[in-house]
């Protein structure tokens, strides 16, 4: 069984809380993902912002040099342990109603954020196969 921390695929994108919500939507733009985490000065995370985040705090009335903290979730972050089972990850995710989870060491470290999609992926590969995913090779 996989863990979380398997299925870690790049470092974290990173933002401070009070950072306005256009660098964290530049940040997330810019390396092609749909969340940054929001870290304390000492790097440890204190929340997350997506893109529906975004989507919601525009149609709300936030401005884009707003503090991203305005629109993240704060508080109640769910984070997932880098030796978590995959089930139980997925698990905290669809009860939450969530895409992104922040994943953590034994300390509380920032280590990475899988997505469903991730999740997924790897449920995929394991149950159809490593052929899926590649062609066959050319004669």
């Amino acid at each position: 069984m996989s863990s979380v921390g398997d299925l870690i695929k790049r470092s974290p994108v990173m933002a401070s809380p009070a950072d306005p919500i256009i660098k964290a939507v530049k940040l997330m733009a810019d390396n092609n993902v749909g969340s940054a985490v929001l870290v304390d000065g000492s790097g440890r995370p204190v929340g997350i912002v997506t893109e529906r985040d975004v989507i919601r705090g525009l149609a709300r009335g936030a401005r884009l040099e707003d503090p991203v903290e305005s629109i993240a979730t704060m508080g109640s972050l769910v984070t997932a342990g880098v030796k978590e089972d995959v089930y139980s990850a997925l698990r905290k995710m669809r009860n939450r109603g969530i895409r992104h989870l922040v994943v953590v060491d034994e300390a509380g470290a920032l280590r990475g954020v899988i997505s469903m999609r991730d999740l997924l992926e790897d449920f995929v590969i394991k149950r159809l196969g490593e052929r899926v995913w590649w062609p066959p090779p050319e004669d």
